[in-house]
C-alpha cells in the first residue's frame, strides 16, 4: 500500500500532529511516496508560421454565464476577440463547446486557411474529436463544428493550461452585458 504524504499532512492522528514523509510510512510499515509541487511558467505562444490561434473559454458565474474567444497571428497580433453573453446558465462544459464552435465560425468569417484550437477544457476538445459521452443539446454543435473543419486547409486542436488561455478566460469571465462585444483589427 502506497499513501501520497501529501494527502496526511496536516491531519491528526491520536490527537497529535502526523508528522511528513518517510516518518508516517516507518511508523505504519507502508511506503510513503512523497510528491513535490513544482512551479512552470506558463505563458500562451503564437501559433507555427502560416496559422491562426483561437483560444476559447466558457464561464459560469452565479448570475451569468459566457465564453470568450481571442484569434492571434503567427506574430501574436490580435485579429479578432469576442466576449459572449449566453442567455441560458448552461453546464461550463456546454460553454467551453460553444466557444470552441463560435471561434471557429469566427476564423471562417477571416478566412483564415490554418487554425489552430486551443482550449483549457480537456471535456469540450474530447466532444470535438468525437470521445466522451456528448449531451444531446451539443449534438447541433458538433455537427456544425464537423462541417466547419473540412472548409480549412488545415486544423488542430489541443489542450492549454488556463495560464496560457488568459486572455480568453478575461473575456468569458467579464461578460456583463447581454449579447456581445467585438474588438477587431482587421
Amino acid at each position: 500500500m502506497s499513501i501520497c504524504a501529501n494527502e496526511l499532512s496536516g491531519k491528526a492522528l491520536k490527537g497529535r500532529l502526523v508528522p511528513r514523509n518517510s516518518e508516517i510510512g516507518a511508523a505504519w510499515g507502508i511506503a510513503i511516496k512523497t510528491l513535490e509541487k513544482v512551479e512552470t511558467a506558463v505563458s500562451w505562444c503564437p501559433p507555427e508560421v502560416g496559422w491562426t490561434k483561437a483560444n476559447s473559454d466558457g464561464s459560469l458565474l452565479a448570475d451569468r454565464a459566457g465564453f470568450g474567444v481571442v484569434l492571434r497571428n503567427e506574430a501574436g497580433e490580435l485579429l479578432l476577440a469576442v466576449a459572449i453573453q449566453e442567455k441560458v446558465l448552461s453546464s461550463i462544459n456546454v460553454l467551453e463547446f460553444h466557444a470552441i464552435l463560435h471561434g471557429l465560425k469566427m476564423a471562417l468569417s477571416l478566412g483564415v486557411p490554418r487554425v489552430h484550437i486551443e482550449s483549457d477544457s480537456a471535456t469540450a476538445i474530447a466532444w470535438v474529436q468525437g470521445k466522451g459521452c456528448l449531451p444531446w443539446r451539443c449534438f447541433r454543435d458538433r455537427m456544425e463544428i464537423l462541417s466547419l473543419l473540412p472548409t480549412f486547409a488545415a486544423w488542430k486542436i489541443s489542450h492549454v493550461p488556463r495560464e496560457g488561455n488568459q486572455v480568453a478566460d478575461h473575456l468569458a469571465a467579464h461578460c456583463d452585458s447581454p449579447g456581445s462585444s467585438t474588438v477587431s483589427t482587421q
